[in-house]
C-alpha cells in the first residue's frame, strides 16, 4: 500500500509513497548481514551478544531460544543464543580502570592488551556478570577472575575480559550447533533419509556491532572460536536489511536473495591464527569450561546472602533486638523509627497488633533484595531505551502502573494499557527471558483487564484491594474478599501470577484471608498514595511490613489445607537510599523505585548499586 494523506503530511512525504513492511530488528538485521541460508551464523554485538544460527528445520534446546519458524524469511528457521554482559562488561572494566579521572580510551587499552600473550599469563575470567543465558540459563550466575597474581596488570585484566566474552561466544555457538545436529539426526531417523549435510558445522560467522571497532577483539573472536569472521562493508545490519526489503517491495529486485546478492558486500575476513588457536583450545577445554560449574555453588550461596552479609551482629539477632537493633524498631508501647526520630505508629491502624506477632523471634531474611524499576518515572518518549537501560543494569523485574483516570479521579492518573505491555513483551521477552512484567492495576472494574493483559504477555497482575467489589461496595469486607478471591482465580487460570496491593490507610490484616487462599504470591505495600510519583515515604508502611513478614513466615508456612505459596513483600513509593535499608530490615523482598532510579545524578546503574 501507500501513505495516506494524513501520514504523508506528518512525514513530509508524497501521498501514496509505497509502504513496505519490515520486522523485528534481529530478523531484519540477519537479512542486512546477508545470513539467509541454512547453517549460516551471525553475531550481533553491543552491550550484549546475540547469536543467530539458520537451520533447515526448527531446532530447540535448553539454554537456546527458538525455533523461530519462518524467520527471517518464510522458508527458513533460526535458533538464538545470547550473552547478557559483553560490551557492557568491557565498558565497566574500562570505567573501573579509569577511576574518577578521564576515561582511558579503548584504543590505548587494546594496544596494552595486545602486548599480553594468549591466556593472560594464567588469568582467566568468567564473563557472566549479569547472569547466564546460553548455553546454561542461570540468572544467579556471576562473573569471576581466576588466577590473579600481583604480577598482573590492567592490560592482563582487560584482555582477560575480552577473552572471556569470546570463550562464552564459542560455548554459545557449540550449543546452537549441537541442537541443530540433534534435530537433523532425529529428522533423518524419522524420515529414513541420509541428511548428513544438515548437521554440517559453519566455519564462518558474519559479525556486526560495537565489537567490530576493535581489531584485537575481532581477532580474539576468531582465534578462540576457531572460525572465520566476516565483516561487511555496511555493519549496520538492521538498517541495510530495511533497505533490502524496501528494494524488493519497490520492485528494484525480484527477491530478497537477489537484493542481498547485490547490496551486501563483504569487506574483510578475520582468520583464526593457528598457534593462538592451539593455546585457546586448551584454555577453553581445560580451564574455562571448568570455571563455570566450579563457582556455581559459591555464587548461588552469595546470592542467598546478598543484602545481609554486611549486617552488624545486632541486626543478626532477633528482629526486635532491643538496644542492638540497628533499624531502631521497638515493640511494646509503640514502634519507633530512629531514622526520623519520632514515633511511627503505636498500633497497627484498624486494630492492635496481635500479641503473638509482637513476641515473634523472627530474624531478618538474608534472601537477595530485588530492585523493580517503576516505568511511571521513566522517559515515556524513549520507553524502549529506558527498558533496555533496566536490562543492562541487571534489574529485569519491571513495575508497570496502570491507572485509568477513573478509579483515581484525576486526569493526571492516566498511564499505560495492554498495548504497551504487549509491545514490551514482544520487543524484549525473547531476547531477555529473565524479564518480569508486573502490572499494577489501579483501575475501575479491573476484571476487564485480565484477558487483555494475559494476551499482552504480563507476568503478574497486582490488583488494588480497595478496587474490589466496585464503587458501591462502601467498605463491605466480605464483598471485597469474595471479589478479590474470584479475580485472583481468574488471573491464575490465565497463566499469570497474582499479587494484591493495599493503600497506606488499609489495615494489613484485611488481606490475610486472601493470603490464606494460596492464590496470591506477592503483596504490594504502598508507602505513598497511588497515582503519581515523587512522593515522600509514609512511615505507616513499616509496621505493616513487619506484621506481614511475620504472618507469612509464621502462619502461612504452617497453615493446613492449602499448598504453601512463597508470598513476597513488595514496597512501592518513596524508595531511595535513605529508606531502602529500613524497609529491607523490616522484611521486604522487592523494592519498587522510580524517581530514585531514572532521575538519579549518578545515573541509572549508580542508582541501582546505591539501593543494593
Amino acid at each position: 500500500g501507500g501513505l495516506t494523506e494524513q501520514a504523508a503530511g506528518h512525514l513530509g512525504l508524497p501521498v501514496g509513497t509505497k509502504v513496505v513492511q519490515g520486522g523485528p530488528d534481529a530478523f531484519v538485521g540477519m537479512i542486512g548481514l546477508g545470513t539467509i541460508r541454512p547453517h549460516q551464523i551471525c553475531l550481533i554485538t553491543g552491550s550484549s551478544h546475540l547469536h543467530c544460527l539458520l537451520t533447515p528445520s526448527a531446532t530447540s534446546a535448553p539454554g537456546t531460544w527458538g525455533a523461530y519458524r519462518g524467520a527471517p524469511l518464510p522458508h527458513l528457521n533460526f535458533a538464538e543464543g545470547g550473552q547478557s554482559s559483553t560490551g557492557s562488561l568491557v565498558r565497566w572494566v574500562r570505567d573501573m580502570i579509569s577511576g574518577d579521572g578521564e576515561k582511558v580510551s579503548y584504543r590505548v587499552l587494546d594496544e596494552e592488551a595486545s602486548g599480553v600473550a594468549p591466556g593472560c599469563d594464567g588469568l582467566v575470567a568468567l564473563e557472566t556478570w549479569q547472569g547466564s543465558r546460553t548455553p546454561h540459563t542461570d540468572p544467579l550466575a556471576r562473573g569471576a577472575f581466576v588466577g590473579l597474581t600481583l604480577s598482573h596488570t590492567r592490560a592482563h585484566i582487560f584482555r582477560a575480559i575480552l577473552e572471556s566474552v569470546c570463550y562464552g561466544t564459542r560455548s554459545c555457538f557449540d550449543a546452537l550447533e549441537a541442537a541443530a545436529a540433534t534435530a537433523a539426526a532425529e529428522q533423518q531417523q524419522s524420515s529414513g533419509t541420509d541428511s548428513a549435510a544438515s548437521s554440517s558445522k559453519s566455519n564462518e560467522v558474519v559479525i556486526a556491532g560495537g565489537a567490530t571497532r576493535s581489531d584485537l577483539w575481532l581477532q580474539l573472536h576468531a582465534d578462540i572460536t576457531g572460525r572465520t569472521f566476516l565483516l561487511n562493508e555496511n555493519t549496520d545490519g538492521p538498517l541495510l536489511g530495511c533497505a533490502i526489503l524496501a528494494s524488493v517491495g519497490a520492485g528494484i529486485y525480484d527477491s530478497v536473495d537477489d537484493a542481498v546478492e547485490n547490496m551486501v558486500r563483504r569487506e574483510r575476513r578475520i582468520e583464526p591464527r593457528a598457534e593462538a588457536r592451539k593455546v585457546y583450545d586448551r584454555l577453553y577445554e581445560e580451564v574455562y569450561l571448568k570455571v563455570r560449574p566450579g563457582v556455581k555453588s559459591v555464587v548461588h550461596a552469595l546470592a542467598e546472602l546478598r543484602g545481609g552479609a554486611s549486617s552488624s551482629v545486632g541486626e543478626e539477632r532477633a528482629f526486635w533486638g532491643g538496644e542492638h537493633n540497628k533499624l531502631g524498631l521497638q515493640h511494646g508501647n509503640g514502634i519507633r523509627c530512629r531514622k526520623w526520630g519520632k514515633k511511627c505508629l503505636g498500633t497497627i491502624r484498624g486494630g492492635s497488633m496481635d500479641e503473638s506477632l509482637q513476641q515473634s523471634d523472627a530474624t531478618p531474611r538474608n534472601a537477595p533484595i530485588i530492585i523493580s524499576p517503576s516505568l511511571l518515572a521513566s522517559d515515556w518518549s524513549d520507553m524502549k531505551g529506558e527498558v533496555q537501560k533496566c536490562l543492562d543494569a541487571g534489574v529485569p523485574w519491571l513495575h508497570i502502573d496502570v491507572f485509568d483516570g477513573v478509579f483515581l479521579d484525576s486526569p493526571n492518573a492516566l498511564t499505560f494499557g495492554p498495548q504497551m505491555v504487549d509491545s514490551l513483551s514482544k520487543r524484549f521477552a525473547n531476547l531477555h527471558p529473565e524479564l518480569t512484567l508486573d502490572v499494577h492495576l489501579c483501575v475501575d472494574r479491573p476484571e476487564r483487564y485480565a484477558i487483555p493483559m494475559a494476551e499482552a504477555g504480563a507476568t503478574r497482575i497486582i490488583f488494588q484491594w480497595e478496587a474490589m467489589g466496585g464503587k458501591t461496595n462502601h467498605g463491605d469486607d466480605d464483598k471485597t474478599l469474595s471479589s478479590a478471591i474470584a479475580f485472583a482465580r481468574t488471573i491464575t487460570s490465565l497463566g499469570m501470577k497474582c499479587g494484591v496491593s493495599i493503600n497506606p490507610e488499609t489495615p494489613v490484616k484485611s488481606i490475610f484471608p486472601l493470603l490464606d487462599s494460596g492464590l496470591v504470591d506477592l503483596v504490594d505495600v504502598l508507602a505513598v498514595e497511588p497515582g503519581f510519583g515523587g512522593q515522600e515515604f509514609n512511615e505507616v508502611a513499616i509496621p505493616k511490613i513487619v506484621m506481614l513478614r511475620q504472618y507469612i513466615d509464621e502462619k502461612l508456612r504452617t497453615s493446613n489445607g492449602v499448598e504453601y505459596v512463597d508470598v513476597k513483600i513488595l514496597v512501592d513509593g518513596g524508595i531511595h537510599r535513605g529508606t531502602s535499608s529500613l524497609v529491607r530490615s523490616a522484611g521486604a523482598d522487592i523494592l519498587v523505585a522510580g524517581t530514585a532510579l531514572f532521575r538519579h545524578p549518578l545515573g541509572f546503574e549508580g542508582a541501582v548499586n546505591e539501593l543494593l
